[in-house]
This record gives C-alpha cells, sequence and structure tokens, in this order.
C-alpha cells in the first residue's frame, strides 16, 4: 500500500520543489489541503501517515484575525498528539512549534532572513546536520524552543533554526525545498521584500544559489529520504 502525506500550503500555487520532486519520484500519495484559500483540512486524518507544513506570508499568530491559522493550531495539535511524523517548514515549523508551547514573535531588531544564511549543528554527531551549512532562509519570524523538544541546527541572528519533537517529527525555520525555479517566482512575487532590513539583493541569492544550491538540495533529499523511511 502506498504512503499517504497531507501536505499543508499556505499560498494558492503548488511548487515544483525538492520535496514535492522526491514525493512524486517514491510515489508517496499527497493529498494537497489549504484552508487559506478553501481547501480544508481532513475531519479525519487516520487513513494518513505523515504531515508537511508549507510556510507561507501568514503568521502563527494570525488566530484572531484569520480564523483558519487558529483551526489550523487546533488540527495540528491533535496531528501531534497522535504521534505520527510531521515536517513544517518556516510558517509550518512556527505552526508547530506554537503547537508545543513556544513563541513565535519577529526579531527583536526588525532584521528579517531573506536569502542563504549558514547554520551550524548544535552536534556534530547527530546525523541531521555534521558540519555548518548554508540554507535558504525567507522569514520576518522566528520561534522559542519548546519544551521536550531537541535543538538540531542554529543561527546567528534567529538561533533556533531547526529541532526535533519526539523522534520524527522535525519543526524547520530554513527553506531547503527551495529550487533556483522557485526562488525566481518569489523574486517575482515578493520582490518588494528585497529592500527591507536583512534581505539579501536577487542578485547576491541567485549567486549564493549557484554556489550552495546543490549542496542544500542533496541536504534535503537525504534529510526527506532519511524521515519517510521511517513510517
Amino acid at each position: 500500500m502506498s504512503k499517504k502525506v497531507i501536505i499543508l500550503r499556505h499560498m494558492q500555487e503548488k511548487r515544483d520543489d525538492h520535496i514535492a520532486r522526491f514525493l512524486e519520484r517514491e510515489r508517496i500519495t499527497q493529498v494537497h489541503v489549504n484552508p487559506a484559500h478553501g481547501i480544508p483540512l481532513p475531519a479525519d486524518s487516520s487513513s494518513f501517515d505523515a504531515l508537511i507544513i508549507y510556510g507561507g506570508i501568514q503568521s502563527a499568530n494570525d488566530g484572531s484575525d484569520k480564523p483558519y491559522i487558529a483551526q489550523e493550531l487546533d488540527w495540528i495539535t491533535h496531528w501531534l498528539a497522535s504521534g505520527r511524523p510531521a515536517i513544517g517548514i518556516c510558517l509550518g515549523g512556527q505552526l508547530i512549534a506554537k503547537c508545543l508551547g513556544a513563541q513565535v514573535a519577529p526579531h527583536p531588531d526588525g532584521i528579517r532572513e531573506i536569502g542563504f544564511h549558514e547554520l551550524e549543528p548544535v552536534s556534530e554527531s547527530d546525523a541531521f546536520l555534521q558540519a555548518p551549512a548554508h540554507f535558504y532562509q525567507w522569514h520576518g519570524e522566528g520561534f522559542t524552543l519548546p519544551d521536550n523538544c531537541e535543538l538540531l541546527a542554529k543561527g546567528k541572528q534567529f538561533p533556533n533554526q531547526a529541532f526535533r519533537y519526539q523522534s520524527n517529527t522535525y519543526g524547520l525555520q530554513f527553506h531547503p525545498e527551495v529550487s533556483r525555479a522557485v526562488m525566481k517566482s518569489w523574486f517575482e512575487k515578493g520582490g518588494q521584500a528585497l529592500s527591507i532590513t536583512g534581505a539579501h539583493s536577487a542578485d547576491r541569492q541567485l549567486q549564493d544559489e549557484s554556489r550552495y544550491g546543490a549542496l542544500m538540495e542533496n541536504w534535503c533529499l537525504d534529510f526527506i529520504q532519511d524521515w519517510a523511511d521511517r513510517w
């Protein structure tokens, strides 16, 4: 029987990124939901093996203004209680962190991370990240480390970059899934963000993608393969 994963999206378009290509290659059944655009979360998730939560322009703190965010937080909390695997990326990681009791907030100096930034492993003996590496970022908020979670990667400006909950749920602040094509689409749709504090220029981002993109893709594929092998 094919593995079956829920893809929780917050932006309207589906993405041809590293994770999407992996799931297609492995013939893992994907069911896409997007409450922000009228595609609701399943009332019964018992037939699903895993959950991937993508990022978006929303905040995990938007529940009072965007009722679907409050619904997502409640739904994700129940999913986590089931013990089944999950990955949250950027906003997705922040949603998981908030469900586990952490705080999600902007940088106190108003800094955003947009572009490639170097992350360091917390423990080089952990298979998650064994040496410093550059990963793609596009965010203005970060999360505190939830209780009963293990910090896996740290950054200079937003210190908490990845955590593990139980054995197979991960919250990531960075975007390992982003391909060069996805980057360019973000420049077109959100290019105004490149003028704010902490954003790298489009030219610098493309140059850095040439330097770090293949290494990030390989890391992402190794990570998602290991994750999927365990459910």
